[in-house]
């Protein structure tokens, strides 16, 4: 195994540790643990070891939300929609789309609230970065999932 490799391995074993044991909500909190611990990586790398391990965020109700490795923890379903109330800025429909607003670096948790939340309209979401997708069933009254949504964040229907 090359230096290189064997660096990686070691930041992740790290990753998972850290997230396991504290409660950590930020990518720059993340960044700047590994950073103490003589592992400088910039967020591109970060958000790649976060992804390919598996690592999520979940809800923290009223106070925000945390990594958790998968399989640790199960939110409420009350956590769920209060981070999505927290997070969404706005919500719009086009045909069989819902698209969501969010902060930089919240769609991913929004979205899987949002997922979560198993309203049987959604079949599912696909997030960016700031943005998200929900694909709304067909035979679906959009203009009132439209106005349910909005009730949901506290935005005007």
């Amino acid at each position: 195994m090359t230096e290189r490799a064997e660096s990686r391995v070691r930041r992740r074993k790290l990753l998972v540790e850290l997230i396991s044991r504290d409660e950590i909500s930020s990518q720059n909190q993340l960044r700047k643990r590994l950073a103490s611990l003589g592992f400088d990586v910039n967020q591109a790398t970060l958000s790649r070891d976060l992804r390919e391990l598996g690592i999520i965020k979940i809800p923290l109700g009223s106070t925000g939300s945390r990594y958790v490795v998968p399989g640790t923890e199960t939110p409420s379903r009350r956590q769920y929609e209060e981070t999505f109330r927290r997070l969404v800025l706005s919500v719009d429909v086009s045909g069989q789309l819902m698209v969501l607003k969010t902060g930089p670096g919240d769609a991913q948790a929004a979205a899987l609230a949002l997922d979560n939340m198993r309203m049987p309209e959604i079949l599912g979401t696909v997030a960016g970065d700031d943005t998200f997708l929900a694909v709304v069933r067909e035979d679906t009254d959009r203009a009132a999932l439209l106005a349910q949504v909005r009730s949901l964040v506290g935005l005007p229907h």
